[in-house]
């Protein structure tokens, strides 16, 4: 089975994260109804997307980030356990024969 592309998985996540939060645009759709009835500049309607997608966008980054720190392994450590299988001789009882 052919591996997706890590980014792809990024983008995605940043696209459904944008569907999901477009509650937070009402700001902005405000800041566009006022444009067309008092004449208010556009401006305020293309700041307030672009902090409400630049905030998703390092919000995703950062959890992005946070994943990677938590998938490090440990290095394999010397196994101190004196009753570990490792301590037992290969082919029957551990007993000493003289």
């Amino acid at each position: 089975m052919r591996q997706p592309k890590k980014q792809s998985g990024f983008l995605l996540s940043v696209l459904l994260t944008l569907l999901f939060n477009l509650e937070w645009t009402i700001p902005a759709w405000i800041f566009l109804a006022l444009h067309f009835i008092c004449g208010l500049s556009l401006w305020y309607f293309y700041i307030s997307l672009g902090l409400w997608v630049l905030m998703i966008m390092s919000k995703s980054i950062l959890l992005r980030l946070l994943n990677k720190a938590g998938q490090y392994k440990d290095p394999p450590k010397e196994n101190k356990n004196p009753y570990s299988s490792k301590g037992y001789k290969k082919g029957g009882s551990n007993n000493e024969e003289n």
